[in-house]
């Protein structure tokens, strides 16, 4: 028997980029550069206005001279500490300061390298939301965008997968004894914000709002089925927890390994 309980933060942030070139020492007689509409005629080919470049957007200049926008409902590419654009890559990698953290994510989060500061940070725009177990961690094994503690409990792991927009936390129970464990039925975390309130939103989630009451990070309720999976895969007991901003938290494509299975019921 496996139980996991897993919980899920994202948000939503969207950043435009504009950059100004001035060269006082350009001769007179240089030509302009050529504007992305400008580019588009004499190409033939739509060609991108860079400079209103979002995680979610991209906006392309037409050679009729019309303009179109392409929108994700998910992070598509992040900005690194010089500016640049970057794919999403939420492979996880240690960092200088001794944090762990996807490599390219629209959000700037970072895990436990071990020990007794916070589990999670999140941070946009210096408003931060912190999370932390309930105890020491262990150090943790990387595997792509999983990181596992091993043993926070007797026979349980926690893992923390990051994801383009936030996090997912999952705790596997690795036996039927373990699952016995009555730590389990109870599990307080320490939720902190820095710039932001947190406080009690609809049918039980939560919300970290900023000063003017609005939500930067929010979060519904955690959801518990007992998962049943194919003929001979026994009854696994899950517990599921999803924070976002925007419906991306569901995206089915992080959740596959952790959502209810044919069978499930829920609790």
């Amino acid at each position: 028997m496996r139980h996991t309980l897993a919980r899920l933060l994202a948000w939503t942030l969207l950043v435009g980029g504009w950059a100004v070139v001035n060269s006082p020492t350009a001769h007179a007689d240089t030509a302009a550069p050529q504007t992305p509409s400008e580019q588009a005629a004499a190409s033939g080919e739509p060609v991108e206005v860079t400079a209103d470049r979002t995680e979610y957007t991209q906006t392309f200049a037409n050679p009729d001279g019309t303009y179109t926008l392409r929108q994700a409902t998910s992070p598509q590419r992040a900005k690194d500490a010089s500016g640049a654009w970057h794919d999403i890559d939420t492979t996880l990698v240690r960092r200088a300061d001794g944090t762990i953290g996807p490599r390219y994510a629209a959000v700037d989060a970072s895990f436990s390298a071990g020990g007794a500061e916070d589990m999670v940070r999140l941070e946009e725009n210096r408003r931060v939301l912190s999370v932390r177990w309930p105890g020491d961690l262990p150090e943790p094994s990387l595997d792509g965008a999983t990181a596992t503690y091993a043993e926070v409990l007797s026979g349980v792991d926690l893992q923390l997968m990051a994801m383009p927009d936030g996090y997912r936390e999952v705790l596997r129970v690795k036996s039927a004894e373990a699952a016995q464990n009555p730590a389990l039925e109870q599990l307080k975390f320490a939720v902190a914000g820095e710039g932001v309130s947190v406080v009690a939103g609809a049918a039980g989630g939560l919300r970290a709002v900023d000063a003017d009451g609005n939500a930067v990070f929010t979060g519904p309720a955690g959801q518990m089925w007992d998962s049943a999976g194919g003929p001979g895969d026994g009854v696994q007991p899950q517990t599921l927890r999803n924070w976002g901003s925007s419906a991306e938290a569901g995206d089915a494509g992080y959740l596959d390994a952790q959502a209810p299975g044919q069978g499930a019921q829920g609790s």
